[in-house]
């Protein structure tokens, strides 16, 4: 049998012969420096031998109560995990993550120790995930638990992520219509009634969102030197993000296809350079400078950032008081794509007005739009074949 060169023959002081050896176990989750296991004393070869094999399968199976991982219980290796995450995300999106491990993860999972962690756990915590949280909320606690300890895979903190062989439970598939846009009628009757009951500023943020299909945040973040009335261009480079403690960010759009330059039909040309004049009137009365071309073009009554609720009041409240079919503020931007395509919009020319990173997001929605314009295509076809 070939001697295992790990294994060292030596003699104690008293001159007895006795073996000795050292094997690395991987990195210490929280320094990354490397962890030896060292074993010495053994009376003779064989015994020795055994001990290292005994050891090693411990270390290949995760199961070694020695190995560095053991002492260090899921919430402190968390705190390892997001520090690193939070350089790759926006503030916005690791604000949202902490908010799941501090309100669902680590309360279930933080006082486990990594290597105790077993898929038989995690499967009981996913399950009761299912059962008490929305189906968004429990795909985002599977998905980040998951992304951490495959984190601690990777730095060899665990030998193998026990989240990776848990059954995931699946939402039952209940069709239905997808009904967050407004038709072209319904559209321009909210418009109607939003111009009538509404101040000019709200007008135009509606307005604006359905006729160019902005994202909420695109909007907030706009400055009148985003906007160019004479060519009438629009040009988003930045949104408004909430950020910890609630705070408002701006940062960049989510993908590169977020830059974008678009064009503004005549009529809101018209409607953005009427609210202009009204907001400069507005700032002078306040002893501002009216002119700043950098001025925001929606803010609040301190000349601050306009935060997305106070938008969502406004939507909610006029439908609610006027009795119009209430959809989200992203419908406004789901009913400007499903128009253009009503319109006769090409899928890439719609792919690029609404600054999509993909062309299946454009036809997911050019998809919804259709399915749930079936029934009135049946009737059209009904009409036109009646004598």
């Amino acid at each position: 049998m070939t001697m295992n060169n790990d294994i060292k023959e030596y003699r104690t002081p008293n001159g007895q012969i006795r073996y000795r050896f050292s094997i690395y176990a991987g990195k210490n989750a929280t320094t990354g420096n490397s962890v030896q296991i060292r074993k010495q004393g053994m009376k003779s070869l064989a015994i020795a031998e055994k001990t290292y094999q005994k050891i090693q399968e411990k270390i290949e199976n995760g199961e070694y109560s020695g190995y560095a991982k053991s002492h260090y219980k899921v919430s402190k290796f968390y705190e390892l995990w997001f520090a690193n995450y939070k350089q790759t995300v926006k503030e916005s999106t690791w604000n949202n993550v902490n908010q799941y491990f501090e309100n669902h993860i680590l309360k279930d999972l933080g006082n486990i120790y990594l290597d105790k962690l077993t898929p038989i756990q995690c499967q009981k915590i996913v399950n009761q995930w299912f059962a008490s949280c929305g189906y968004a909320t429990f795909n985002a606690l599977c998905t980040y638990s998951k992304k951490m300890l495959d984190y601690a895979v990777q730095i060899d903190a665990i030998k193998k992520n026990p989240m990776r062989k848990v059954y995931k439970p699946k939402k039952k598939s209940i069709e239905r219509d997808f009904t967050d846009f407004y038709s072209k009628n319904e559209l321009i009757n909210f418009l109607n009634v939003c111009k009538k009951y509404k101040p000019l500023k709200v007008y135009t943020m509606f307005h604006l969102l359905a006729y160019t299909g902005l994202r909420v945040g695109e909007a907030l973040a706009l400055q009148w030197s985003d906007i160019n009335l004479k060519d009438g261009t629009l040009k988003v480079s930045k949104t408004l993000s909430k950020g910890k403690h609630n705070t408002l960010k701006i940062n960049p759009p989510k993908t590169q296809n977020g830059y974008r330059c678009i064009d503004l039909a005549p009529q809101t040309v018209d409607i953005l350079t009427e609210w202009q004049f009204q907001q400069r009137r507005d700032l002078f009365k306040l002893g501002l400078n009216p002119m700043n071309v950098d001025q925001l073009v929606f803010s609040n009554k301190d000349n601050d950032y306009l935060r997305e609720n106070v938008v969502n009041y406004w939507n909610v409240s006029l439908c609610k008081k006027r009795g119009l079919r209430h959809i989200k503020l992203h419908g406004f931007r789901h009913t400007h794509a499903s128009l253009l395509f009503e319109a006769g919009a090409s899928m890439e020319d719609v792919k690029e007005r609404m600054g999509h990173s993909s062309i299946t997001t454009t036809m997911n929605i050019y998809t919804h739009v259709t399915r749930s314009r079936k029934k009135e295509t049946a009737d059209i076809f009904g009409n036109f074949m009646q004598i």
